[in-house]
C-alpha cells in the first residue's frame, strides 16, 4: 500500500504552530516589542498624528535577520519620500475634487497591483498600494491646501520613525545573516545524528524540515551576508562548500535511515554521528570546521549504500575547503524586471482588477456613508487579496481571527485598564504586554503569522487612538465593522470573478517538478545538486498548495480522492530527492514509473467542471 501524507487540521496545525517554541522566536518577538515600544514613544512624546499606524509599522518593518529588515525599512521609507513629493505639485486638484481623487486612486492601485503579479516589485507592490490609498484618502479628509502639505509631511514621519527604529535596531541587535547560516547548518547536521542514534517520528519529521530548510535557506542567508560584506572571499567560499557539503551529507544520512539492515544502521550510526555532532557544536559556535578525519565505516557494506557512504565521506574531508558554491539552481538565466508571460498572461491584469474593484468599491461606500471609521475596509482589500482563491480565504480566516481576537484584548484594556493610567510609561507597558503577545504569533510559522499583525493592528486600534488614555468604544467597533467589510467583499470577489482555483496549478506545477527531476538525473556533480535542491523547493510549494485547497469554497475545492493521489504522488517524490542527489543505482529507473504516474493523474478527469484551468499570478507574499 503506498504511503499516505496525513491529512492534518488546519486547526490543529495553527494551535500546534502557535505554541512552538523554535529557535530563534522569542529573541525575534523581543526585538519587534521594542522596535514598537521606542517607535511609540516617539510618536507619544512628539504628538505625531495617529500613533497606532506608527507602533504598527514598526512591528511590519523588521525580519529575521538583519540585512532583509535593513532593506525592507529603506525601500519603503524611499517609496513614501518619493510619493510624498510626486504628491504635493497635485495636492490642490486632488483635495478639493474627489473625483479626480478616486480616479488617481484606481490608476495608480492597479498599477502596483499589476507590479505586484508581474514584476520584482511582488515583494512591496502590495504594501505600496496600501500607503498610497492612505495617503490619498488623508487628502479628502483635509480641509486646506495648507493642512494637506502638513499631512504629507507628517506621512513622512509615519514611515521614517518605525524605519529609523528598525533600523537602529538591526545594526545593533538584529542576528547578522551568516551566523543564522551557521546555526542552521548546525541544527540540521545536529537532527542527523539525533536521528541515526535514536530514530522515531518526532526525529525524523524535524529531520525532513530541517534538511529541507538547510537546502533552501542557507544559500539565501549567505547570499545575504555577502550583500552586507560581512563575509570575506575565503570565508564566502568556505560557508558555501559547508552548505553543499551539508546537503549531500543529509542525504546519505536519509538513505542510512532506510535501511533495513537493524545491525548495518546501528553500526553507521555509532561510527557516523559522534562526527556531525562535533561539526555541529563548531557551526554554533561562529566557526566552520577543517581538516576533519573521516568516519570509520564498517568492513562490510551493501553496495547500494557504498556510493552514499563514499559521498559522506568526501564531503566531510572536505567539508569547508572545497572550492564548490552553494546549490542555488541549475542552469538558471537572468531574469528581467517583468515576469516573462507579464504582459500575455490576463491572469496578472484580472489579479490587478479584482484587488482595485474591492479597494475603490470600499473607500466609495465608506465616504458616501460619511464613516471614516470603518477605513479598515479598503486596508483590508490591499492585505488579504492574493493569486487564488484559496490563499485569498487562507488570508482572510487569519485577519479575521487576529482581528477578532486583538479587538477583544483591546476593548478589554480599554474598560479595566486604560483608566488607572495618566502617564506616557503607563500607556507604553500597556502597548508592549499586546505587542509582545502579537510579536509571538508573527515570529511564528508562516501559516500562522499574519494572525499575529492583525492581532496587534486591532488592539493598537482600540488602545492607542491618541496621544494620551481615550476611552471611545466607537473606535474598536468601527475598525472591526471596517474588517469584515473589506473581508466580505473580497471573499466575493475573488470567488465569483475570475476565480482561480489551486487545482489548475498543481498538476502543471507537478509536470514542471518531473522535468525539474529529469534533468538532474542526467546532470552530474554540482549541477546535479542544484537541480535537486530546485526541485526540493518546487516539491515544497505544490504541498503548500495541497494544503490550501482545504480553503476554497464547495464548487471550485478538488475532490478528496483527487488531493491524495497527488500526495502519495509528493510522499515518492520525497524519497526519491536523495537517491537522485547521490546518483544511487536505480534512481533513474524509479523516476521513469514515477513520471508516467504523474502523466496518469494529469491527464485525468478535472474533479469539477467549474474549476478554473488557466495558471494564475505568482503569489504576491503577505504584507502586513
Amino acid at each position: 500500500m503506498p504511503a499516505k501524507l496525513e491529512r492534518a487540521s488546519p486547526l490543529g496545525t495553527a494551535c500546534a504552530a502557535l505554541w512552538a517554541n523554535t529557535p530563534g522566536r522569542l529573541a525575534y518577538a523581543l526585538r519587534l516589542t521594542l522596535v514598537c515600544c521606542v517607535s511609540g514613544l516617539i510618536g507619544l512624546w512628539f504628538e505625531i498624528p495617529d500613533p497606532a499606524l506608527i507602533v504598527y509599522l514598526g512591528l511590519f518593518l523588521n525580519r529575521r535577520d538583519r540585512t532583509s529588515g535593513l532593506l525592507l525599512a529603506v525601500v519603503m521609507q524611499l517609496f513614501i519620500t518619493a510619493l510624498v513629493f510626486a504628491l504635493v505639485p497635485v495636492t490642490a486638484l486632488l483635495i478639493d475634487v474627489p473625483f479626480w481623487r478616486t480616479v488617481a486612486m484606481a490608476v495608480l492601485s492597479f498599477g502596483l497591483m499589476f507590479l505586484g503579479s508581474a514584476s520584482k516589485l511582488r515583494p512591496f507592490a502590495a504594501s505600496m498600494a496600501l500607503i498610497t490609498a492612505y495617503v490619498l484618502d488623508l487628502l479628502g479628509s483635509l480641509p486646506a491646501s495648507e493642512l494637506a502639505t502638513r499631512g504629507l509631511l507628517y506621512a513622512l514621519l509615519f514611515v521614517g520613525v518605525p524605519a529609523g527604529v528598525s533600523v537602529l535596531a538591526d545594526l545593533l541587535i538584529a542576528p547578522a545573516p551568516r551566523r543564522l547560516a551557521g546555526e542552521l547548518l548546525a541544527r540540521a547536521l545536529g537532527s542527523a545524528a539525533d536521528l541515526l542514534v535514536a530514530p522515531g517520528d518526532a526525529d525524523r519529521a524535524r529531520f525532513d524540515a530541517l534538511r529541507h530548510q538547510t537546502a533552501l535557506d542557507t544559500p539565501k542567508l549567505l547570499k545575504l551576508a555577502k550583500l552586507e560584506g560581512a563575509l570575506a572571499p575565503g570565508a564566502a567560499a568556505a560557508y558555501g562548500a559547508a552548505a553543499a557539503a551539508t546537503v549531500r551529507i543529509l542525504a546519505a544520512v536519509d538513505l542510512i535511515d532506510r535501511c533495513p539492515d537493524a545491525a548495518l544502521r546501528e553500526a553507521l550510526a555509532a561510527a557516523l554521528a559522534p562526527t556531525l555532532r562535533a561539526m555541529a557544536a563548531i557551526l554554533a559556535g561562529g566557526g566552520y570546521p577543517i581538516g576533519i578525519d573521516a568516519p570509520w565505516w564498517p568492513s562490510e557494506v551493501p553496495a547500494d549504500l557504498a556510493p552514499a557512504l563514499a559521498t559522506v565521506t568526501d564531503a566531510i574531508t572536505g567539508f569547508a575547503t572545497t572550492p564548490a558554491p552553494p546549490p542555488t539552481s541549475g542552469h538558471a538565466e537572468k531574469a528581467g524586471f517583468f515576469v516573462p508571460d507579464a504582459f500575455t498572461n490576463p491572469a496578472h491584469a484580472e489579479y490587478a482588477v479584482k484587488v482595485t474593484i474591492g479597494a475603490m468599491l470600499c473607500y466609495l461606500l465608506f465616504a458616501l456613508w460619511d464613516w471614516p471609521g470603518i477605513h479598515t475596509a479598503m486596508i483590508t482589500c490591499y492585505i488579504v487579496g492574493l493569486g487564488t482563491a484559496a490563499e485569498t480565504i487562507e488570508k482572510l480566516s487569519l485577519r479575521i481571527a487576529g482581528c477578532l481576537v486583538g479587538a477583544a484584548l483591546g476593548l478589554a484594556t480599554l474598560v479595566y485598564v486604560l483608566p488607572a493610567i495618566t502617564t506616557i510609561t503607563g500607556i507604553l507597558l500597556v502597548v508592549a504586554a499586546g505587542m509582545f503577545l502579537a510579536s509571538w504569533v508573527a515570529a511564528g510559522d508562516a501559516r500562522i503569522s499574519y494572525a499575529g499583525f492583525q492581532l496587534g493592528f486591532a488592539f493598537l486600534l482600540c488602545t492607542l487612538q491618541g496621544h494620551g488614555p481615550e476611552f471611545d468604544l466607537s473606535v474598536s467597533r468601527d475598525r472591526v465593522l471596517g474588517v469584515l467589510l473589506g473581508t466580505g467583499i473580497s471573499y466575493l470577489l475573488f470567488t465569483r470573478l475570475w476565480p482561480v482555483s489551486m487545482a489548475g496549478t498543481i498538476d502543471p506545477a507537478i509536470a514542471r517538478l518531473v522535468v525539474l527531476l529529469h534533468r538532474a538525473a542526467s546532470a552530474a556533480g554540482d549541477a546535479r545538486a542544484a537541480l535537486v535542491v530546485q526541485a526540493m523547493a518546487a516539491a515544497t510549494a505544490i504541498r503548500r498548495s495541497i494544503a490550501l485547497a482545504a480553503f476554497e469554497p464547495g464548487r471550485l475545492r478538488p475532490s478528496d480522492p483527487w488531493i491524495d493521489a497527488r500526495r502519495d504522488l509528493l510522499v515518492r517524490i520525497g524519497k526519491l530527492e536523495s537517491p537522485l542527489l547521490l546518483a544511487q543505482p536505480g534512481a533513474e529507473a524509479a523516476l521513469e514509473t514515477l513520471a508516467r504516474d504523474a502523466d496518469a493523474l494529469a491527464t485525468a478527469p478535472a474533479p469539477q467542471s467549474e474549476k478554473a484551468v488557466s495558471l494564475p499570478p505568482p503569489t504576491p507574499p503577505a504584507v502586513a
